[in-house]
C-alpha cells in the first residue's frame, strides 16, 4: 500500500502541527546550525514533552512545507528533522493523517 502513496500529492502529515506536534530532537537542532541552518534550528514553537516543534502557519502547517514546484514538497527535506525521516508512508500514522484531511 505505501507504495502507492504519493506524498507530494497529499502533505497531511505536514499540516498536523499546530500545537507543536512535529518535535525536533536537540541532536537535529545541533545539526542545523553545526551546518550553517541556524534559521532552521530557529524556527521553532513549544512542543510536547519538553521538546520544541517545527513552527506553523495559521493554518497548522509546517512553515517548511511548500516550494514552487509543490504545494506538499519539503522546503529542508535534504536536512529534514529525525521525526520526519522516520515518519513512515503509508503507516498507521500517516492513513490517520490522511484520513482525517480527506483523503
Amino acid at each position: 500500500m505505501a507504495e502507492e502513496l504519493d506524498c507530494l500529492t497529499c502533505g497531511a502529515c505536514c499540516r498536523t502541527g499546530t500545537d507543536g506536534r512535529i518535535l525536533i530532537p536537540a541532536e537535529d537542532l545541533a545539526r542545523w546550525r553545526r551546518i550553517g541552518r541556524a534559521d532552521v534550528a530557529e524556527a521553532v514553537q513549544p512542543g510536547h514533552f519538553g521538546m520544541v516543534g517545527f513552527a506553523t502557519r495559521e493554518d497548522g502547517s509546517c512553515v517548511h512545507l511548500g516550494t514552487e514546484k509543490s504545494p506538499n514538497a519539503c522546503q529542508i527535506y535534504e536536512i529534514r528533522g529525525t521525526t520526519c525521516r522516520e515518519f513512515e508512508k503509508g503507516g498507521p500514522q500517516c492513513l490517520e493523517f490522511r484520513r482525517d484531511a480527506g483523503m
